[in-house]
């Protein structure tokens, strides 16, 4: 129910004022993507920023992030709407979406993690799960917007790294976050975790 209310109000905020952010878009095509980067940081702002990057050129608003900094980007990461984007999302190098997922990290951003998995392409995903300790992993895997994805990044993980997310939820009672984490993993996948998980004191 959150999820549904959080989409529709997305939806009704990306759609308040399309037409001039769409003639905003289509203007800053006769600017050079630097230019463009600039005024997007010093004018615009993350949330301006994260509405017209929807309307762009993909390739465009790719190279227009390799020019900005990475906290801006970050900030940007957390005002957009990834269903809009996933162009665009797809298209960022790995390792500007590990530095991207560092930040959030800190920040404590999980929900805007979650959200972008599934959006990523693989590279980009392992290079955003080796970013995550494990606590943040748990907490990301909960509230994926669409848990079944949480399968692909599963397979990313080595045995030694599944024993410490389980000694993890241990250590800091992610139990719940781990049981609901169990429940949507494929059956050999949950076996396989039940198997490490025995092995454990």
């Amino acid at each position: 129910d959150l999820r549904q209310l959080r989409e529709q109000a997305t939806e009704s905020l990306f759609s308040a004022g399309a037409g001039p952010l769409g003639r905003l878009a289509a203007a800053s095509k006769l600017l050079p993507v630097g230019v463009v980067a600039s005024i997007a940081e010093r004018v615009f702002g993350p949330v301006l920023s994260a509405r017209i990057a929807t309307l762009i050129e993909p390739d465009r608003a790719v190279q227009m992030a390799a020019k900005l900094p990475t906290p801006f980007v970050t900030d940007i990461a957390c005002e957009l709407d990834p269903r809009r984007a996933h162009e665009v999302i797809a298209r960022i190098p790995a390792r500007q979406v590990a530095e991207v997922a560092e930040l959030l990290v800190e920040r404590g951003e999980c929900v805007t993690m979650g959200r972008f998995v599934g959006h990523l392409d693989p590279a980009a995903t392992k290079a955003a799960v080796a970013a995550m300790d494990d606590h943040c992993l748990l907490q990301v895997a909960f509230v994926l917007e669409s848990k079944d994805s949480f399968r692909d990044v599963f397979d990313l993980l080595s045995d030694e790294r599944l024993k410490s997310v389980i000694e993890t939820a241990a250590a800091d009672g992610l139990w719940p976050e781990t049981l609901d984490l169990l429940t949507n993993l494929a059956d050999d996948q949950r076996e396989h975790v039940i198997e490490i998980a025995a092995a454990c004191d």
